[in-house]
């Protein structure tokens, strides 16, 4: 039973492994008899002894009208879309192009495009050059043969925005379609290899150390991380500390747990000094600071922890949190 089972799904694999891609396949996958095929147009025999039917010309087809691509010639590729894949990026209303806004301050989002696009063109191996405002590069998009693309790049200081457009420089022969196809297949290309990259740096930044420090005379815990990395980091080291999470509420700020401890064992595996406080519901509380964030612990009842308590948190967060290894 087993081998068939497994039989089947390596037919079925194959099967689809044979089925081309929409976005490559420009032919139906059906016969063109049609094309060869003509109507009828023996006159209407009427046995005898019934009366004709009366006839009208206003539903009779036309002949040779046909204009434009037909059976194998037609091609059945939907259209591309350009895809906002990166966040803060929405299509432009005219042409093939995307606007990107400003989501970091550490340096200019036109930098940043142009330092992007240079990493596209190598990864791709696409022999490019820069020109004003810009480059020209080779490119071979889906379905289509190697070409030659102009990027545009145009700032808008206003809307603190960045513009790339595409613009396929040859080929004037192909169809309107067939252009913009490509263009939108290039820019979706470095669309997705440009949130990858920051994807890739989020993460390392993610895993990278965040101090946490007591601050006694507030009765509260401070991180040196913004609201959301700081949110990301406590979630993941909770459960690995001996707490089981049993709500959580981002946008409100709190994460409702309860600590069963760990074995002497097991904080001697985290390399972590072993956390000993009481084992019971607790809520923490997360406050934007800006670039800090504050933690507060209060018991089941919703009332502040004592000083101890708090004060032996901070002795095993506070190396947890600067531990790249337990975010991984």
């Amino acid at each position: 039973m087993k081998a068939t089972t497994m039989m089947t799904g390596l037919l079925a694999v194959s099967v689809l492994a044979g089925c081309s891609n929409p976005e490559t396949r420009s032919q139906a996958n059906r016969g063109f008899d049609y094309e060869t095929e003509s109507l009828r147009t023996a006159p209407l025999l009427i046995p005898e002894g019934l009366e004709a039917p009366r006839f009208n010309t206003e539903y009779v087809i036309p002949t040779d009208t046909v204009r434009g691509a037909v059976g194998k010639a037609l091609d059945v590729r939907p259209p591309t879309q350009v895809l906002p894949l990166v966040r803060g990026t929405e299509a432009m209303d005219e042409g093939t192009g995307l606007w990107f806004y400003q989501q970091r301050l550490d340096q200019p989002l036109e930098r940043e495009l142009t330092q992007a696009l240079s990493a596209f063109f190598e990864q791709s191996d696409a022999e490019h050059n820069t020109v004003a405002g810009g480059f020209e590069s080779d490119g071979e998009a889906i379905g289509a043969p190697k070409q030659q693309f102009r990027w545009q790049l145009t700032p808008d200081p206003v809307r603190r925005a960045v513009g790339i457009q595409v613009q396929a420089t040859e080929g004037a022969d192909r169809l309107a379609q067939d252009r913009l196809r490509a263009e939108a297949s290039m820019l979706n290309a470095f669309s997705l290899s440009y949130q990858q990259a920051l994807s890739r740096q989020q993460e390392l930044l993610d895993q990278g150390p965040i101090a946490l420090r007591l601050d006694s005379e507030q009765a509260r815990l401070l991180a040196e991380q913004g609201y959301d990395r700081t949110w990301k980091r406590l979630i993941t080291l909770l459960p690995k500390l001996g707490f089981d999470i049993s709500n959580r509420q981002q946008a409100l700020g709190y994460v409702d747990v309860e600590f069963d401890g760990l074995s002497k064992g097991d904080w001697r595996d985290l390399k972590l000094p072993a956390l000993s406080i009481p084992e019971q519901e607790y809520r923490i509380q997360l406050g934007d600071q800006g670039e800090l964030t504050s933690l507060t612990l209060s018991d089941k009842n919703r009332e502040p922890v004592s000083a101890e308590v708090l004060n032996e948190l901070a002795n095993t967060l506070g190396p947890a949190f600067e531990r790249s290894d337990l975010v991984r």
